[in-house]
């Protein structure tokens, strides 16, 4: 059985459902309720010492896809609470698993390639899992601790730890405010009146994005290979200026428009290596512009 905390979150639904229809028995877990589910949903807080020794105590997982966290945005805002949150509910989460190493035998760790920091493209080219973490905003820093933690816990043999630093996801149905447009570009595909999406950044801008769907299946090869080859593997991503993906997705839908907003700093880099998984995995994501030109057909 594989255990997937946040699972109400943006990825972590979609983990869930693609589990399940890979035949995977899932325990989620999440503060709040879910809706009903193909799977069993327990309700609960990560940060709940006293919660999560008898989670251990009382289910059967051996595999622990760990997606618990504030947002970027709410880190920021919050600092303390992602203090107790991102750091101190995973360090919780990751020593009762090493406890349990008997019976829990992988680790699956949802970080962010936030935790490289700002990377121009121009100075550093493709950021690949060798380049040095310097994450420069609190969320950043928390998904390195405890990549740092998980590291030292795998180097004692204590658990079977693996991160993957997720780029930007996009899909249908996130809800964060300050990230609409990752689900608008999906969500607004078929609306038949002028709309804006709100895009934070300079039309000439590289985002590495990836799909929701791909996020979710690249977890579940690192929570079902044999044994994997590093502790860190940057999520494949495709490499789009916000220009093109303006194009792409007004082409598809001429109702909508972008504006861009080049005031926001980016707290991670432009492009990323991803030939570490691809030397390993053989799942090849789904292109991005298949996908839109999928989502924006009403037959499908």
């Amino acid at each position: 059985m594989i255990l997937v905390t946040g699972a109400n979150g943006f990825i972590g639904r979609e983990v869930c459902h693609v589990l399940t229809a890979h035949g995977h028995e899932v325990a989620a877990t999440d503060r709040t309720c879910a809706e009903a589910t193909p799977y069993r949903f327990i309700t609960g807080d990560i940060c709940d010492a006293d919660w999560l020794a008898r989670l251990f105590r009382t289910e059967a997982f051996d595999t622990i896809i760990h997606l618990a966290s504030l947002r970027n945005r709410e880190s920021q805002s919050r600092p303390a609470d992602a203090m107790r949150v991102n750091i101190g509910g995973s360090l919780m989460l990751l020593e009762l698993a090493a406890r349990a190493r008997h019976n829990v035998t992988r680790f699956v760790y949802g970080s962010s390639i936030s935790a490289y920091g700002p990377k121009p493209y121009t100075r550093y080219g493709a950021v690949a899992e060798t380049e040095p973490a310097a994450p420069e905003n609190v969320y950043g820093l928390g998904k390195r601790y405890v990549e740092m933690a998980g590291e030292q816990y795998h180097r004692q043999g204590r658990l079977s730890f693996v991160a993957a630093r997720i780029a930007m996801v996009v899909g249908a149905g996130v809800v964060s405010t300050a990230s609409m447009w990752r689900g608008e570009i999906f969500d607004r595909r078929r609306l038949r009146r002028p709309y804006t999406i709100r895009l934070p950044y300079a039309r000439d801008e590289v985002l590495p994005l990836i799909h929701a769907t791909d996020i979710a299946e690249m977890l579940q090869c690192f929570a079902t290979v044999a044994a994997p080859h590093h502790t860190l593997y940057n999520t494949p991503a495709e490499h789009w200026t916000c220009a093109t993906l303006a194009d792409a997705v007004t082409a598809l839908n001429p109702h909508l428009a972008f504006s861009f907003d080049p005031g926001g700093a980016r707290g991670d880099p432009e492009r990323i290596d991803v030939s570490r998984f691809h030397s390993e995995f053989d799942y090849q994501p789904m292109p991005l512009r298949e996908r839109l030109e999928i989502f924006s057909d009403p037959n499908r």
